[in-house]
């Protein structure tokens, strides 16, 4: 009997941080995010694979729609160019059963981007934009782990270097309630 009821204590344990909301409406986040990203070259231009740093203040308007400001950067070399991408702007998601301890999310970005590199030629901006689907899963009321998978498509003059690419995100989230 007592084992019974040790292994009925320990499922109804695991259980427990189901209970908690993950996201709620009102609820202020700041997240931090690095990432693998693939960006295709335009017109036989060079791929670039990279790390991706990312940083978001994010605000949710109901338990379910959340709007963020997000920063960008990624700082690489490319046949032997040190090359820098910077990019902010604004990202929204929807997230799906706000009450669980893991909550699958889908949304979209727009970013303006500059990229700079060592000679003056390769200077260019224009706009990131694109959709996203991922999850996050709640550690505790403050602290959240997500991963989110990527498709960028790049219009303006950065498109003449950048067509698109995919990228995939692991990130922290710590909520002030």
């Amino acid at each position: 009997m007592k084992r019974c009821l040790v292994l009925l204590s320990v499922i109804t344990l695991s259980f427990a941080g189901a209970a908690v909301a993950s996201v709620q409406q009102g609820d202020v986040e700041l997240d931090a995010s690095f990432a693998y990203v693939n960006e295709n070259g335009a017109d036989d231009g060079v791929d670039i694979t990279a790390w991706w740093v990312s940083a978001a203040v994010g605000y949710f308007l109901t338990d379910n729609i959340q709007v963020s400001g997000v920063g960008a950067g990624v700082w690489t070399t490319i046949e032997d160019v040190d090359t820098n991408v910077y990019a902010f702007g604004a990202r929204g998601r929807y997230h799906f059963m706000p009450q669980n301890q893991i909550v699958p999310f889908v949304g979209g970005q727009i970013l303006w981007a500059k990229a700079d590199a060592d000679f003056e030629a390769a200077d260019v901006d224009g706009m990131l934009w694109g959709p996203e689907v991922g999850a996050r899963m709640s550690l505790n009321q403050v602290t959240d782990v997500y991963g989110v998978i990527q498709y960028h498509m790049w219009d303006g003059d950065i498109s003449d270097v950048l067509d698109n690419g995919w990228g995939i995100f692991f990130g922290f989230v710590h909520k002030f309630k």
